[in-house]
């Protein structure tokens, strides 16, 4: 080993305790551009809640004819040997709608981080086989290194690393709205139609720099609207639920069981049930299979919808 004298270090401004230099800032920006930003969201969540509130108002006012043009075009449905697919900590009581007021709620019902202002209700989502059961629940779900990679639904479901629970289940309601065709839509259609939204809203979205806002005119706008592939972007950037959140709940407060609808992956039937309107029905949905635990529910109907509220723990006991 040859001794001599150590070369200095050149100086940068890093912290010692880092080996190379610091090359980008996480952010830059004046105080400034930052006050902007934050007026800049602040008023864009201001245009929306308005937007929201002119239409839920209006709706309001026609609530009970919108009830009855949902209810008019209601079937009766039977099903057999069903899927629902739920999160692991969820398996022993399938049945249980807590997850569904998680975070955003699900497509067709509000979870409770939409808006303290919008009631969060649960659902209970099924569809006819394992694949969609598995596509609506976990393909739709895309973070970290499976964001960049350009996976179909299935493949993010089948590599989705959470835990799972399927059961089979069976059925039937007496009343449910059928969301295969757009045509069901016309009545309701034909009570919003006509809504107006004010000068003041029109005149924010000038100045926002966005486009007009305007009110669906016609049943087959509606239709994609309700199985629009990104409705989640409204809930988690605009604090307002998705037009499909909205429909969920008008069906909801009109006493109907569920909504049929077909899968945006699969094409295969789903369905949301919302079973607090179980009661003064023969509707019921109940497991196929021997339970895991004796005290897991096996049939929710009109007399024990309640238990769907509730978790393993309350059912079983920790």
């Amino acid at each position: 080993m040859v001794k001599g004298r150590r070369k200095k270090r050149k100086a940068t401004h890093s912290p010692k305790f880092l080996k190379t230099p610091v090359k980008h800032l996480l952010e830059a920006g004046t105080l400034e551009d930052m006050q902007h930003a934050k007026r800049s969201t602040g008023e864009n969540l201001k245009y929306h809640w308005k937007y929201y509130a002119e239409l839920a108002g209006q709706r309001s006012a026609v609530a009970g004819n919108i009830n009855q043009a949902l209810v008019q075009t209601c079937i009766s449905y039977q099903f057999k040997n069903w899927q629902r697919a739920v999160k692991y900590k969820y398996g022993l009581h399938p049945f249980s709608t807590e997850g569904s007021l998680s975070y955003i709620g699900g497509r067709f019902n509000t979870g409770k981080s939409v808006n303290p202002e919008v009631p969060a209700f649960p659902g209970l989502y099924l569809a006819k086989d394992k694949d969609t059961a598995l596509q609506e629940h976990l393909g739709q779900q895309i973070n970290g290194d499976r964001a960049k990679l350009n996976l179909s639904a299935q493949e993010r479901a089948l590599t989705n690393p959470s835990s799972e629970t399927i059961v089979s289940v069976s059925g039937n309601l007496d009343k449910v709205f059928d969301l295969r065709t757009h045509k069901n839509l016309n009545g309701f259609i034909n009570q919003i139609k006509d809504f107006v939204l004010s000068k003041e809203l029109i005149e924010m979205a000038t100045r926002l720099g966005m486009q007009a806002p305007g009110v669906v005119k016609t049943a087959s706008t509606l239709f994609k609207m309700l199985l629009d592939p990104h409705w989640r972007q409204v809930p988690s950037n605009f604090d307002v639920p998705a037009n499909s959140q909205i429909f969920g709940y008008l069906i909801c407060m009109a006493g109907i069981e569920g909504i049929l609808y077909l899968s945006k992956f699969t094409g295969k039937e789903c369905l949301v049930i919302f079973p607090m309107n179980f009661v003064g029905t023969n509707s019921y949905v109940a497991l196929d299979d021997e339970v895991a635990h004796s005290k897991t529910p096996i049939k929710i109907d009109a007399i024990n919808w309640r238990l769907c509220g509730m978790g393993a723990k309350e059912i079983i006991g920790s």
